[in-house]
């Protein structure tokens, strides 16, 4: 198994595990303490201090050179995966959105915010944005597009990780774009009404993730 296949094995764990954990978890902790649920006027600072601490996480690693930097780049990449993945569903909580938060929903979000398209989850008319359930052998598939399209991502960034304090830096500033850029469009998507789409995907998912 060379690198790249064993990062995203690793990075598709993650986002599988990670989706599963930040809805179950945050829908538990805001049942629980409905008090602390945010409120639409906290959406911008939530974005910009989840971003300046995936930055923090993945500049601080990045200062660690040569190869010992290269191992640090999975528990970096799992720790920022975690933190959009409960940055998407507390925007949807400060939306008042949280019975219509579900995986399919989350990995959508996640997948348009990193720049492709999400339509074989999310198909978005007007005002309106239908989320489509998924079999279990499409979720899978969608996961290891996802989990690839990371992996290209961090693996052309990778090379950072010899060039301490100047990659550092560079790593930081991708993190927290790719954060914001996440968060700013789960935004967008749950200002729309989310409807079910009433058809179910079965395996035939689109290559989209991965091709854009």
């Amino acid at each position: 198994m060379g690198i790249s296949d064993s990062f995203q094995g690793k990075i598709e764990n993650a986002i599988s595990e990670g989706v599963d954990s930040v809805v179950r978890s945050r829908e538990k902790h805001y049942s629980q303490s409905p008090s602390k649920i945010p409120n639409k006027g906290s959406i911008d600072s939530m974005i910009s201090s989840t971003a300046n601490l995936n930055a923090a996480i993945s500049g601080g690693a990045s200062l660690i050179p040569g190869p010992w930097g290269m191992a640090a780049v999975i528990p970096e990449l799992v720790a920022v995966i975690n933190r959009q993945l409960t940055l998407i569903y507390d925007i949807g909580a400060a939306h008042g959105k949280q019975k219509q938060i579900t995986k399919e929903l989350v990995l959508g979000i996640m997948i348009s915010g990193l720049g492709s398209s999400a339509g074989s989850l999310l198909t978005i008319h007007g005002s309106k944005v239908l989320v489509r359930r998924v079999s279990l052998r499409a979720m899978q598939k969608i996961i290891a597009l996802l989990g690839g399209k990371i992996t290209q991502q961090a693996l052309k960034r990778a090379v950072s990780k010899w060039l301490p304090v100047v990659g550092a830096a560079a790593m930081a500033a991708w993190t927290r774009h790719m954060t914001v850029q996440i968060g700013r469009r789960a935004d967008e998507i749950f200002q729309l009404d989310i409807k079910d789409d009433p058809s179910t995907l079965d395996i035939e998912v689109e290559s989209e993730v991965a091709s854009n």
